[in-house]
């Protein structure tokens, strides 16, 4: 597999009345490294709060009319969901006369991504935006350097952001050491996409629920030869769902200290064994190159593998692409020793600046989170409702009548479990990337290559 030198943009495709979008998917290099983006906010652990722009709140000179108070949104996703984020954005505009929202679309906002390292910038410069999203992997990155307000009092008195409102694991990527520094924006999981008409072909009755039954169902959904093989099965080669293999084989990423990595004993292979088995057994494919993720979610779409384990935000294309050539659906993740889902997208966080733009920004955060908007932002987008109270709404309950494949998503998050809150865990997860890379790209054992990148990852941690 080629590593890029870029960021992929973490992408997600819409619904299919909405016209096709970029798929919420991780990517393959993670470019921020212990010589770039630490060492930029290793920098700033000493400075000062940024000084930001300066207030909108002026007079006009002629009108004597207060103007409104201007405060800016950088985000990280393109294409078509960066023209609903500007609609909100115009929406609450409109309805909210004595703020103004700027909202610019900055570039990639995944970890190391274009947004991600403008951000960084920024806050050495002292000028942050007000508000960003925030890769759900990058939070500790950002929330150790200080110029991150802490929204835990905030969370306590607020009747919308309470941390009791909203679904259950939605929060498990907002904290970092045991306070909130993020409210969840667009949130995605892993989840298991299955051909129902291969499997109904094949004589199998349910999508599998643990890896014993996977591997079985991998092997008789295989067969044909050369181009006309379907394949049983496709893993991802990539270190996001890789998070959930090593957790739900019943091992740990990090020590409990997080100074040493464990994801390369033998109790956290389980998963990535039985994918590596696969492979070498003919029951399943694995796609390489800078375009991995999309290569394997086409192969389901052309039902040339039978299952895979995919993004939900690739609903939306996977629905747009099949159309009516077969049955399809989605199943929570398969159980190994355990079910450990890894949580997936970005958070809202608001930078340190006056009192009044901090305000004004909570309120933007609030509104957008509100139930109404949280359900309205869902449906228009695909990811995944942040509230409670947006499972009762009459919309979006016939919403998932009508796009069933999204409530195993809703399912999954009482398993999310967070990721490590190491601010050097990013870096971690490059060199995890490339141990992937090794195993199926150029057949390397799993058990070394994984502890030789796990001794590697020590000196990140340490």
């Amino acid at each position: 597999m080629m590593v890029v030198t870029s960021k992929t943009v973490l992408q997600e495709d819409s619904l299919p009345q909405k016209g096709e979008r970029l798929k919420m998917k991780k990517s393959t290099q993670i470019v921020v490294t212990t010589t770039g983006a630490f060492v930029i906010l290793a920098a700033l652990a000493g400075c000062g709060t940024s000084t930001g722009s300066p207030s909108g709140a002026t007079q006009a000179t002629t009108t004597n009319v207060k103007q409104p108070l201007t405060i800016t949104f950088w985000y990280g996703v393109g294409s078509t969901l960066s023209s609903d984020i500007l609609q909100m954005v115009s929406e609450f505009n409109q309805t909210h006369p004595t703020i103004h929202v700027v909202a610019t679309y900055e570039g990639s906002y995944s970890g190391g991504g274009e947004e991600q390292q403008k951000l960084l910038a920024a806050i050495k410069a002292g000028s942050p935006p007000d508000i960003a999203q925030i890769e759900v992997h990058a939070m500790p990155l950002f929330a150790s350097s200080g110029k991150l307000v802490n929204l835990t009092s905030m969370m306590q008195q607020s009747r919308v952001d309470t941390a009791s409102n909203f679904l259950q694991g939605m929060l498990v990527s907002t904290q970092y050491q045991g306070n909130y520094y993020g409210i969840p924006f667009n949130r995605s999981v892993p989840v298991l996409y299955y051909n129902k008409t291969l499997f109904s072909q094949a004589g199998i009755t349910h999508p599998p629920t643990n890896w014993t039954e996977l591997s079985a169902d991998a092997a008789k959904l295989t067969h044909g030869v050369g181009n006309n093989k379907v394949y049983g099965f496709e893993p991802l080669v990539d270190w996001w769902p890789w998070e959930y293999a090593v957790e739900s084989s019943g091992g740990t990423i990090l020590n409990a200290s997080e100074t040493k990595a464990t994801f390369g004993q033998a109790n956290a292979l389980g998963i990535l064994n039985a994918e590596d088995q696969l492979v070498k057994q003919g029951y399943a494919t694995v796609e390489t190159g800078p375009n991995y993720w999309t290569l394997m979610t086409q192969d389901f779409i052309h039902g040339r593998v039978a299952m895979d384990i995919d993004s939900i935000g690739s609903a939306g294309s996977v629905t747009k692409g099949v159309g009516n050539n077969f049955q399809w659906g989605t199943a929570l993740l398969p159980r190994d020793a355990t079910l450990a889902v890894p949580p997936g997208g970005g958070d809202m966080a608001i930078f340190n600046n006056s009192p009044q733009k901090v305000q004004a920004a909570w309120q933007f955060i609030q509104w957008w989170t509100s139930p109404k908007q949280a359900a309205k932002w869902s449906m228009e987008t695909g990811y995944l409702p942040v509230q409670k109270a947006v499972l009762q709404d009459s919309a979006y309950q016939e919403f998932l009548k009508q796009h069933p494949q999204f409530t195993t998503a809703i399912q999954e998050l009482k398993y999310q479990v967070p990721s490590p809150t190491s601010p050097n865990y990013l870096a971690v997860l490059q060199g995890v990337q490339q141990g992937l890379q090794g195993v199926f790209d150029e057949g390397k054992p799993v058990a070394a290559t994984l502890q030789q990148v796990a001794a590697q990852a020590d000196n990140n941690l340490n």
